[in-house]
């Protein structure tokens, strides 16, 4: 639900505190807005070839709670007159087709987009719950970006964080009694799990640098997530408890031999179903021209889960972000300004072929979540 992330200063004092708190958080969320690279071309062959880093250490699979806080009461359901028909295939995402940010679903073709959400406000990042009858996402309509959820065609909304700032990212444990979520709350974007209904949350990451985008393994014993705590956005896997730290890509690269070096960022972790592999986005493979001017892009990589065999799946001078696995492995739904119209959501086969156009919409088309 969710582009190359920035370096937040946060500064608290009073209301201006909370107000640049909740303008940090929405920033952190959206990166879509950075620029996007002239010309979108699409290169005529995709090609899987990339560096292989070394294996990390297997995370042990033991949950122990760090702590217990205070649990957040949910707020009255915000109804909404839209429905969608429940279970089948679907796929969730966010548009402003209709003018602000809403979360619709469609047909995995892209076909019977439906819209869900109706209210004056922002909503994005849709993740839908393990039995596929309900779908988080985030919504800005209470003043600051929060949590919610709702049924699977839109009815019962409910709030489920209430703090000042930023809560964004939700990500279902893999059993549906949990959530895990970043959050401005503690003054930097941590990595914070809660029970479904919103209460007793628990930090998990306690760094100086910003983590966000967690994501649980399928057998919900780790959450990888993204952490600036290097210098740069790579992409990290924990135990669910928060404890074995690791960083799985640890990408540095030189653009071009009269450039400097740099390293790149990796970040929109997804593990696969069968939780061999994480999908992710970098943009290591960005270029200088003649002139000497920098272009960024990204690209999506697939790895092993342990960090090894990172592989490009994508090749085209443009953004390319935001993976999503189909349940049955066979895919991946991603967002990309190809068509430099706006941002569509596209689908590939999991080795990067046979790219499909889902949305075909002038408006942006991002942070695809397909259902289980």
């Amino acid at each position: 639900m969710t582009k190359s992330q920035t370096t937040i200063v946060i500064i608290l004092g009073g209301v201006t505190g909370v107000i640049l708190l909740t303008l940090i958080g929405v920033a952190l969320y959206y990166s879509f807005s950075v620029p996007r690279p002239p010309d979108l071309e699409p290169l005529p062959t995709l090609e899987a070839a990339g560096p292989t880093v070394s294996a990390a250490p297997t995370l042990p699979a033991t949950f122990t709670p760090l702590s217990t806080d205070t649990p957040e009461p949910a707020s009255t359901a915000f109804p909404t007159p839209t429905r969608a028909p429940a279970g089948g295939d679907m796929i969730a995402f966010a548009s402003n087709r209709g003018g602000d940010f809403d979360i619709y679903v469609m047909n995995i073709d892209g076909t019977g987009p439906i819209q869900l959400t109706s209210s004056p406000a922002m909503e994005e990042g849709p993740a839908w719950s393990p039995d596929g009858s309900r779908i988080a996402f985030i919504s800005d309509r209470d003043g600051d970006v929060e949590i919610y959820a709702m049924d699977v065609d839109g009815s019962g909304q409910v709030r489920l964080t209430n703090s000042p700032g930023f809560d964004g990212d939700p990500a279902w444990s893999p059993d549906g009694e949990r959530i895990a979520f970043s959050s401005l709350r503690d003054g930097n974007s941590e990595i914070y799990v809660m029970n479904a209904d919103g209460t007793n949350p628990v930090r998990l990451t306690k760094d100086e640098a910003h983590d966000w985008g967690a994501t649980w393994s399928p057998d919900g014993t780790q959450i990888a997530f993204v952490s600036e705590r290097d210098g740069d956005a790579e992409i990290y896997a924990m135990n669910a408890d928060g404890t074995n730290q690791i960083n799985l890509t640890n990408f540095a690269f030189k653009i071009d031999e009269n450039y400097t070096d740099r390293a790149s960022n990796e970040r929109d972790p997804a593990w696969s179903p069968d939780g061999q592999y994480i999908a992710f986005t970098s943009d290591r493979d960005s270029f200088v021209d003649d002139q000497g001017i920098e272009t960024l892009n990204t690209e999506i990589y697939v790895m092993d889960a342990n960090g090894a065999n990172q592989t490009r799946l994508t090749r085209h001078i443009a953004w390319d972000e935001s993976p999503a696995w189909s349940p049955d492995g066979e895919h991946i739904v991603f967002i990309t300004s190809i068509d430099a119209a706006g941002w569509e959501v596209y689908r590939m086969k999991a080795d990067g072929a046979n790219l499909t156009n889902l949305t075909i919409n002038p408006a942006d088309d991002i942070a695809p979540a397909w259902s289980p």
